[in-house]
């Protein structure tokens, strides 16, 4: 046997050794604000970290925008020594020092030394995309756990509260509160004495109602009085008095706190984790306006299984922190391990976006006069957090479609019934051929489409995007099959006016003409519309789009790039121009694949010369909007650059930004990316687009990844067929094809310029025919046209059994494997589209009026003129207000009136003329391009 001195020093080796393996890593990523509590537009609590502030365990939590003070306090008391681990009090307890923190996608964690103990604070903000009641129950946790350092037991009591800062943003407001027991659990309710209806105040909602609750546990006591009293009693007694004052009172400045305790005896560590749940719960949450002029007043998701039982709710919540929190690391790890295989700063970032793009969303039901929820028609809603306007837009598009990545890849059902109340809004506006951008400018009030034929590219582009993704990752077609004519509307605006864009804004205010990042997001949009239709088996349809795509990319890319062929232009003919092309990552999101390998190629040398002398925080947007880039942005080009070392350091550009904390604020949309200073958007959505390399990939076997499902949806009725429009086709392959050509078989072809002449020859031959059998057939085609004026009648699309979730509750969502979260095996890449091999009709323009022959020759000719003078077009154009509906936009209304709108008329460009016959002539070159880039050496495979 040894001596007691070596087994006391073996003992203390072993302890330490276990101790040193239960501390987390050492922390590497500092923002300057970490999320708390992120649940719903109006419940976004967090920490803000930045140089110079207190730590958390001496300073309030805030608001989104870190103006307005959450209060929300916790103290754990040591052998009746009392330690604050959250919260600033007058008298502040002893110092509880912060040693780590970490953060996962659903996660914020604490590392605390309270005298002799070990402290573990988590903050969880669970994300269930697969169960939309558990997503729409507005209630996250946090919980207690400790050991002891020295190994010896200790008298340990710990404690929590909310003030009323939680109920509005004026803080004059009278409020009210109860305390209730259930079955399951204490919970305290505070509640407005008289609360505004839809309205918000510094950003937080007037017509909500908190709560702070825990399950019945053994120990708990509780207690609602002022906070010096009630945190008082605590400091003493170690317990509460289970009262609660009915001295009513304004939030401020008698501050009225909402306190649980328990008592946990003399431990060396706990049991359990000790969790409180804390909500914030607005019912009714949406005030909608229908296309046909009906508010309706829409519920939280959750009431389909609660209905009003908010004592419910909460016994549910609290019963279910176990599962929640098992699940939350089940989902974290998952989402860590696949963004770990590209870098660890992408872990960093993925682990700090995803809460915002999910707690911008509200997932809606209506109610009938009775109360009965309707839970087969659910609508989400996205507001604009962080926005600058006073409120925040409803269902901003260009949010959505920067969150994109993130919703496709937590699950892609989700996106249908976000899209669906902004496609309900146009259906209708027949002469308005453009998309709106938005559902309202004053969150929660939905009061309809509101559009500017300024961003009608912009928006018209991200609509049949997102449509066609959403189809694509979900294999539900039934948005499409509905909303055909629309999004053909849509399209045949896009190929009227994409081209070459002026009078056109992006959404982040640029206003110059001929920008190509938005000319090929247009291009792009017509492309998806040829696959929707190909989906829905109008092969008509998809050979006109797929001609009209081919002959605008063919021209774009022309115009595009640079004298040298060395990078793609910020905008046609200025050869000193750039600008990141984000929007090329749709190209490759949706498997579209029109824009060339080869330029891509070129784009990521220039990137990567770029990136060396660039900014610390990565690289404007382009070279006439100055210091302003964007986080989602910087992330879709990274996602598209073809060489991992240019994508790391993009990555890494963002990461930079995330991990500055000198910066006061939350993580922002967009920043100067020399100073780090917030543009616009903090703590906002479009931090989605983060995801955008794992929409990417394509990792079989792992719990959560992203593959395209078959399109299943009933056709449009009144456009022939009959069952689903999906067939497996060329159309969806998701890879990039590299096609091998046959040198010794076209050398004779290709040697000498009296071949590449003939090669041209016999494109103008073959494009000459092609018009005039085009002219021949146009009077027909609008004979036939003038028989059927009427809007088709759209079949709607119904799920099969076999597309359920094996949930009691909940919509029909993505098809799902055993073990998943709702997301498609990636072990089976399905094709979306047509076997069709008829080669297409060269397309019509429907916007283009019949003319006399020698009208039709004079527009032609001033086209080939301003085509021809295109590269030397001024970069004009006026910046304005992000509200849509700044001076000189629109408003749409129930009639469809409009104003303001271009590019509709005869002369706006067409690839029926000059666009085919230049796309002919143009792939025809890039064709013996690549044939001779081929030669030498095939182009680089893009693994990340």
């Amino acid at each position: 046997m040894l001596p007691p001195p070596l087994w006391m020093l073996l003992w203390c080796a072993m302890a330490s050794v276990a101790l040193v393996r239960a501390q987390p890593p050492a922390q590497t990523f500092f923002p300057a604000a970490l999320p708390l509590s992120i649940r719903s537009p109006h419940m976004s609590v967090w920490y803000a970290s930045s140089n110079g502030s207190q730590p958390m365990s001496h300073s309030w939590p805030a608001f989104w925008g870190l103006q307005s003070i959450m209060g929300w306090s916790g103290k754990i008391r040591v052998d009746g020594q009392t330690f604050a681990w959250m919260g600033a009090d007058q008298a502040p307890p002893n110092v509880t020092n912060v040693t780590n923190v970490q953060l996962t996608p659903t996660r914020t964690i604490f590392t605390m030394q309270a005298g002799p103990m070990n402290v573990t604070i988590t903050f969880l903000s669970p994300i269930e995309p697969s169960d939309w009641v558990l997503q729409s129950l507005p209630f996250s946790y946090v919980s207690f756990e400790a050991t002891a350092l020295d190994g010896q037991p200790h008298s340990i009591q710990v404690y929590s509260d909310i003030s009323a800062e939680w109920l509005s943003g004026d803080r004059s407001s009278l409020v009210k509160w109860s305390s209730q027991s259930t079955s399951g659990s204490r919970y305290h309710e505070i509640d407005l004495q008289t609360p505004q209806p839809f309205v918000e105040i510094n950003h937080q909602a007037q017509d909500g109602k908190a709560y702070y609750a825990m399950a019945n546990t053994a120990g708990m006591t509780w207690q609602i009085d002022q906070d010096v009293t009630s945190r008082g009693q605590f400091a003493s007694h170690g317990s509460l008095t289970n009262t609660f004052s009915t001295s009513f009172a304004s939030i401020s400045p008698v501050f009225t706190v909402y306190g649980i305790s328990v008592d946990l005896g003399t431990i060396q560590s706990t049991s359990a984790p000790v969790t409180w749940a804390v909500g914030y719960v607005r019912n009714p949450t949406i005030q909608y306006t229908t296309a046909d002029g009906i508010t309706e007043k829409l519920s939280p998701y959750f009431v389909t299984q609660y209905g009003t039982n908010v004592g419910a709710a909460i016994d549910a919540v609290t019963a279910g922190y176990p599962d929640a929190l098992q699940r939350a690391i089940a989902f974290d790890e998952a989402i860590i391990g696949n963004a770990s295989k590209i870098s660890p700063h992408y872990v960093d970032l993925v682990s700090l976006g995803l809460r915002q793009t999910m707690g911008s969303l509200d997932i809606t039901v209506p109610t009938s006069s009775d109360g009965t929820p309707n839970a087969s028609d659910v609508r989400i809603f996205m507001k604009d957090v962080g926005a600058s306007s006073p409120s925040g837009r409803v269902s901003p598009v260009e949010r959505i479609y920067a969150a994109l990545p993130a919703l496709l890849y937590v699950n892609a059902s989700l996106i249908k019934p976000l899209l669906a109340p902004l496609l309900d809004a146009q259906d209708f506006l027949t002469d308005v051929p453009y998309a709106a951008q938005d559902l309202g400018a004053a969150y929660p009030n939905a009061t309809g489409a509101r559009g500017s034929a300024a961003q009608g590219i912009e928006q018209t582009g991200n609509m049949l995007i997102s449509l066609y993704a959403h189809a694509r990752y979900s294999g539900d077609g039934s948005l499409i099959s509905e909303h055909y004519n629309l999004t053909k509307r849509w399209a045949d605006y896009l190929v009227a006016n994409s081209l070459t864009p002026n009078n056109q804004m992006t959404a982040d205010d640029e206003g110059n003409a001929n920008m190509t990042n938005l000319a090929i997001k247009g291009i792009i949009g017509v492309k998806a519309m040829a696959e929707i239709s190909r989906a829905l088996g109008q092969d008509v349809d998809a050979q006109q789009y797929d001609s009209h795509a081919s002959a605008l990319v063919g021209s774009w890319q022309s115009l595009a790039t640079s004298a040298d062929q060395n990078h793609i232009l910020g905008f046609y003919g200025n050869q000193q121009s750039w600008a990141l092309m984000y929007n090329i990552y749709a190209d490759r999101l949706l498997g579209t694949n029109i824009v060339s390998q080869m330029l891509l190629q070129g784009e990521t040398a220039f990137y990567q010369d770029l990136l060396q002398s660039s900014r610390p925080y990565g690289i404007p947007l382009d070279t006439a909007i100055g210091e302003v880039t964007s986080i989602a942005w910087q992330m879709f080009t990274a996602a598209i650059v073809q060489d991992d070392s240019v994508r790391n350091s993009f990555i890494d550009g963002v990461w930079a930004r995330a991990n500055d904390n000198l910066t006061v604020g939350t993580f922002p949309d967009a920043y100067d990316p020399s100073t780090g200073a917030i543009q616009s958007g903090t703590a906002g959505p479009a931090t989605g687009g983060i995801y955008s390399l794992l929409a990417l990939k394509r990792i079989a076997h792992d719990h959560i990844s992203l593959s395209n499902k078959t399109i299943s949806a009933s056709p449009p009725s009144t456009l022939g067929g009959s069952g689903p429009g999906g067939q497996s086709g060329d159309g969806g392959n998701n890879e990039t094809r590299n096609s091998k050509v046959s040198v010794g078989a076209i050398v004779g072809g290709v040697v000498g310029g009296i071949g590449a002449l003939a090669i041209v020859g016999l494109g103008v031959f073959l494009f000459l025919r092609k018009r005039r059998r085009h002219d021949m057939l146009e009077e027909d085609e609008k004979i036939e046209a003038m028989q059927d004026p009427h809007r088709p009648t759209l079949s709607p699309y119904m799920y099969s059994p076999a597309d359920t979730l094996p949930h009691s509750y909940g919509p029909p969502l993505a098809p799902m494997d055993s073990g998943t979260f709702g997301h498609p095996n990636a072990s089976s890449t399905e094709r979306i589209g047509s076997n069709s091999l008829l080669v297409p009709e060269l397309a019509r323009d429907p916007l283009i009026s019949r003319q006399s022959s020698k009208e039709r020759e004079r527009e032609r000719n001033t086209r080939l003129q301003y085509a021809a003078s295109a590269s030397g077009s001024s970069n004009t154009g006026t910046a304005s207000s992000r509200d849509p509906l700044s001076p000189g936009r629109t408003q749409f209304s129930s009639s469809g009136s409009r104003s303001g709108a271009s590019g509709t008329t005869g002369t706006s460009l067409s690839p029926t003329d000059v666009l085919g016959l230049r796309a002919e002539v143009e792939n025809l070159r890039r064709v013996m391009q690549e044939i001779r880039a081929d030669r030498l050496e095939p182009p680089p495979e893009y693994a990340g």
